[in-house]
């Protein structure tokens, strides 16, 4: 009796062993299934926009807002759509993303997305993207990140090679102290904005209650210098091409 009862207790042995296996690969595969959420940026465009003019970075999208499992929001600077997307296999395919073709992604390892763009923005690298926390308001995140990247922090205003003491401060979340009466900023980097400066660089528009100006900016970053520049005023019937003039406010970091 005992002897026909030890096979039996194996074969139990075996079954539970099998199904623990089974559970924890039905889990894994739960795991490497889940549903695309939230906010993703362009990380690869974010990696060289310090030694770049925004505007002049060919891109196909900052941002994308995963709503569901078949629709994302497109953020592409100066404008945005809702599309649809889908899956097979390992792919993804945002459908008609451009005219009538579907643009193709994946996700890897590491939880980043590789956005199949190379072809499109005639590079030899695809576009990563970091997800990042959603924000509560529901803006955009990019614009944002921009400003943390390239002009958030605190600064003194020199004139004529001396320290001022007066301080200017830009927010990541865009706001300004310290220029003028300006309470807020916002940075080019897509859109008409792009053409605003002649030759094209860097600019930056200043907002306050009562009005708001263009100016330009360039980084001297050997000499921990951000210089802002006047430009000419906005010139009858042409749109943009406005140069460059003299220097309205050198500020040192």
């Amino acid at each position: 009796m005992i002897a026909n009862t030890i096979p039996f207790f194996r074969f139990c042995a075996l079954l539970i062993c099998t199904a623990i296996v089974y559970g924890c690969n039905d889990k894994s595969s739960d795991t490497a299934e889940v549903a695309l959420r939230g906010h993703y940026i362009n990380q690869s465009f974010l990696d060289v926009v310090e030694d770049s003019i925004p505007g002049l970075i060919n891109t196909y999208c900052f941002e994308l807002n995963f709503l569901s499992d078949d629709s994302v929001k497109v953020f592409y600077g100066f404008e945005e759509a809702t599309l649809t997307y889908t899956k097979s296999g390992k792919k993804y395919a945002i459908k008609k993303a451009f005219q009538d073709k579907d643009l193709l992604f994946s996700v890897d390892e590491s939880k980043k997305l590789i956005l199949e763009d190379s072809v499109w923005n005639q590079s030899n690298e695809n576009s990563l993207f970091d997800k990042v926390a959603s924000p509560s308001s529901g803006q955009w995140v990019f614009p944002s990140v921009l400003n943390e990247k390239m002009i958030a922090g605190s600064y003194e205003i020199y004139e004529k090679g001396k320290a001022t003491g007066k301080k200017v401060s830009f927010s990541a979340e865009g706001k300004v102290t310290g220029i003028g009466d300006f309470k807020s900023f916002e940075l080019c980097f897509s859109g008409d904005c792009v053409g605003e400066v002649h030759p094209v660089s860097n600019n930056i528009t200043f907002r306050s209650e009562a009005s708001n100006a263009v100016y330009a900016f360039q980084f001297n970053s050997a000499k921990k210098i951000l210089n802002i520049y006047n430009i000419e005023a906005p010139i009858k019937d042409i749109k943009g091409d406005r140069g460059i003039k003299n220097i309205a406010y050198e500020l040192h970091y």
